[in-house]
């Protein structure tokens, strides 16, 4: 559980229903909300509106790509500090090198053991 007992809010941006349920197989329980944006756009305003916990962002998306949302959060003062976990395909040096210029805080490249994906999701909730 969170903070006084809510539940911590995953914002996940991803575009693949496919992936999509994966992540929320992997990640449901008590202790997560998830929420759910198909296209970078969506992903984008509900980084800002809804305060969500940690985002978990793919790279291709439609609209907006991952690297520009992260860059958006990261350089906005009333999200900067939300926890960016880019979850991608994109595997090559130079693409997670990119990932970090952007300032995500963690890299992930599919496709992903779910065990390690909690593993690492659970870093960002644990004292």
């Amino acid at each position: 559980m969170g903070v006084n007992g809510r539940k911590y809010k995953i914002l996940i941006v991803e575009d693949e229903p496919e992936i999509m349920e994966l992540i929320e197989l992997t990640l449901a329980s008590d202790e997560y909300e998830l929420l759910q944006a198909i296209d970078g756009e969506q992903g984008l305003t509900l980084g800002t509106t809804t305060n969500p916990d940690l985002i978990l962002l793919d790279i291709m998306l439609p609209k907006i790509d991952g690297y520009e949302i992260c860059r958006r959060l990261k350089g906005d003062k009333k999200t900067s500090g939300i926890p960016v976990v880019m979850l991608t395909a994109f595997g090559q040096k130079r693409e997670i090198e990119e990932g970090f210029k952007v300032k995500a805080d963690d890299y992930i490249v599919k496709p992903f053991e779910p065990a390690k994906l909690r593993q690492r999701i659970k870093k960002y909730f644990t004292a």
